[in-house]
């Protein structure tokens, strides 16, 4: 992801010869962004109309960035939690904080541009009601050694991350290099340098974009989203927000720190954010968000074909998907894309036209019309639903969607979507103040 999701098998635990079976139970863990938190989703209360619009549902509101000093005053550290990863077992939630500990006051003076860390919580521990309002479900802290981070993705075998900086000290461009993360010792153990754009003028610029828009964009990839697919002995895949196209990598080369790690990028629609790889591993969806140069926000989805990835980057991408609209001249700006468990589905939210995307595969891979269903999102308040992270259970039943504008705090909403019927099951309310990202996991 930035896997959005990580997708698990079905636990069930059986009673030896009887006619019991304690199912295990879906949940959800919603980033809250602004409010430092992150926010623990019952399904089965989500989906009780009685509890729609409103914020029954959240089990618990975990604290995930520590108190700091300020001119002598303990606060709460503006971490900004935006990305969540959901370890395969489901022992373990990762919670990337886009500034670290920074105070209050500079990452509201300005967003990008500052220390990261990863939070690790456990999700045992965020089940307990004494974890409420608190860091109790806290593990410890990831440094990040970048500036900015954003997508964290789990290799297959669990054993090490990938995790993604998409700026430099101080400003929103800048993003140069891919770290790998050791889960063991949960300590960044590689930075892999990523190669500079061809924007058309002298690389690196001086001085570096502060911020977007601004038409010096284009040399560093600032990278977002990340996703591993287990082809090639372990290939990343990276959403670059700063030159509109797909870092392709080897994993294996990455961990050992050997150089030409970075085998190919991929030219798409628009930088992206949420990107995913799909079950089988050979399918890539890259969500085209908008232009950093220009602020054009981008309607596709990218469909790579990972083997060509590796063999003929050139000709990787496989389909483009119109999504969010039918007019070609109409921006949605797709933010997240996420296969379903089935791999014959793509969901997609797009901000800018408030609404999501089923996308059918296999016509979208044949050049036909690929959209299955399109629908509408709306708030309990009636403002736009600005659809963002995507979710989904691990039997492919339901997907969890975040959204609603930045505001006050706990002003976003979840949605949850039935995938057979594509109606909207319930809303849940008061999820932290512009949440992100979101992970499904459950627990007997």
């Amino acid at each position: 992801m930035l896997r959005t999701t990580l997708l698990g098998t079905t636990l069930a635990l059986c009673a030896i010869g009887g006619a019991d079976q304690v199912m295990a139970k879906d949940y959800f863990l919603a980033s809250g962004r602004w409010d430092n938190v992150a926010l623990v989703i019952d399904l089965e209360k989500a989906i009780d109309p009685a509890n729609d619009g409103t914020p029954k549902a959240i089990v618990n509101r975990l604290r995930v960035t520590p108190d700091i000093q300020v001119d002598g005053k303990t606060v709460v550290s503006s971490g900004q939690p935006i990305s969540i990863s959901i370890a395969p077992d489901y022992r373990r939630a990762y919670v990337v904080n886009h500034s670290g500990r920074t105070p209050p006051e500079a990452a509201a003076a300005f967003q990008h541009g500052h220390a990261g860390t990863v939070t690790i919580i456990d999700l045992k521990k965020a089940l307990d009601p004494a974890s409420n309002g608190t860091l109790g479900a806290v593990e410890g802290y990831i440094e990040t050694g970048g500036f900015g981070p954003t997508g964290f993705a789990i290799a297959a075998d669990g054993k090490h991350a990938v995790l993604a900086h998409a700026e430099q000290e101080g400003d929103e461009d800048g993003g140069r290099h891919l770290s790998i993360v050791d889960l063991a010792s949960n300590k960044v153990i590689r930075k892999v340098e990523q190669a500079f754009g061809k924007p058309g003028f002298p690389c690196p610029p001086n001085p570096v974009p502060h911020r977007a828009p601004d038409p010096k964009f284009g040399c560093f990839p600032d990278t977002n989203g990340v996703t591993i697919s287990p082809l090639g002995g372990g290939t990343i895949f990276g959403a670059n927000g700063g030159t509109d196209d797909i870092t392709v990598m080897s994993l294996q080369k990455a961990i050992a720190g050997e150089s030409g790690a970075e085998v190919a990028r991929i030219p798409v629609q628009a930088g992206g954010f949420g990107i995913s790889t799909s079950p089988d591993g050979k399918l890539v969806a890259h969500a085209s968000r908008e232009n950093a140069q220009t602020d054009m926000p981008g309607n596709t989805v990218s469909i790579i074909d990972v083997e060509k990835a590796l063999s003929d980057p050139g000709k990787a991408e496989v389909a483009r998907v119109l999504v969010g609209t039918d007019d070609k001249a109409t921006p949605t700006r797709p933010f997240v894309a996420a296969f379903l468990p089935d791999g014959r589905r793509i969901l997609s939210t797009q901000f800018r036209s408030n609404n999501i995307d089923i996308i059918d595969v296999a016509k979208a891979l044949a050049g036909q019309p690929a959209t299955i269903k399109r629908v509408e999102l709306k708030t309990p308040g009636g403002e736009p639903s600005r659809p963002r992270g995507i979710a989904i259970t691990p039997d492919g039943k339901y997907a969890a969607i975040t959204g609603a504008p930045k505001g006050k705090p706990n002003s976003s909403v979840v949605w949850i979507v039935d995938l057979s019927s594509y109606q909207v099951k319930g809303r849940v309310t008061e999820i932290g103040n512009e949440s992100y990202m979101i992970g499904a996991f459950q627990a007997d």
